[in-house]
């Protein structure tokens, strides 16, 4: 996520044909229900789906992309990050268009390489976003359960089962199953303990962020 992320946020930093559009289009499926992203993709990636008619049509063979144990959880991972990514890009996109212009120009001047101006000014300088997109992806990364509901229900087998969604099926099985509700509020409690700590550590460097903008 922080990956992709960075590296949508340098591309749409630059000057570019339709950056405003092409802003709006990465933020859009944030504004979707994560219900709707599920069922959008997987009427994409079921195996009498789009992606695999495009797939046949070439000659090739279908992909079980949510039946199959080897591609089920890369399939969620990808959806999760096309859903979500739009967001984290707008944090780092910030913090891109915080740093200095005259910065670039220096370095420019000096002839450095663009590979070194990212590694020695960029990224530095980018830290403090990028601290707070990985707690925030982190926290986020946790409590995912709807779009891993709607596209494979946690299967084939355990294989897309996060903590959520073994919580909602322990707890909350199908009739005919036995319900454990001790063991789902002793799970909940586990994820509750994690997600405190996260948002203690987020609270912890944006006031130390914010403290450190005071004394400059």
């Amino acid at each position: 996520m922080i990956f992709f992320s960075v590296l949508t946020a340098v591309i749409l930093n630059k000057k570019i044909i339709g950056r405003g559009f092409f802003r709006s289009v990465f933020f859009f499926p944030v504004l979707l229900s994560p219900v709707v992203v599920g069922l959008i993709w997987q009427w994409i990636l079921l195996k009498n789906g789009a992606f695999n008619a495009i797939i046949e049509s070439y000659g090739g063979d279908k992909v079980s992309f949510l039946t199959d144990p080897s591609w089920a959880m890369a399939s969620v991972i990808f959806v999760s990050i096309w859903a979500h990514m739009g967001f984290y890009t707008l944090i780092v996109l910030a913090g891109l268009q915080a740093i200095p212009p005259n910065l670039y120009e220096a370095a420019e001047m000096d002839g450095t390489s663009r590979e070194r101006i990212f590694f020695r000014i960029t990224l530095p300088l980018l830290m403090p976003n990028l601290l707070v997109v990985f707690i925030l992806a982190s926290i986020k990364g946790v409590q995912t359960f709807d779009e891993i509901y709607v596209l494979t229900g946690g299967g084939p087998g355990t294989s897309t089962s996060l903590i959520v969604q073994y919580i909602f099926t322990t707890g909350f099985a199908s009739s005919g199953s036995v319900q454990n509700f001790g063991l789902a509020a002793a799970a909940s409690m586990v994820l509750g303990v994690v997600l405190l700590f996260l948002t203690l550590m987020q609270l912890y460097f944006s006031r130390n962020k914010e403290s450190k903008h005071q004394e400059i």
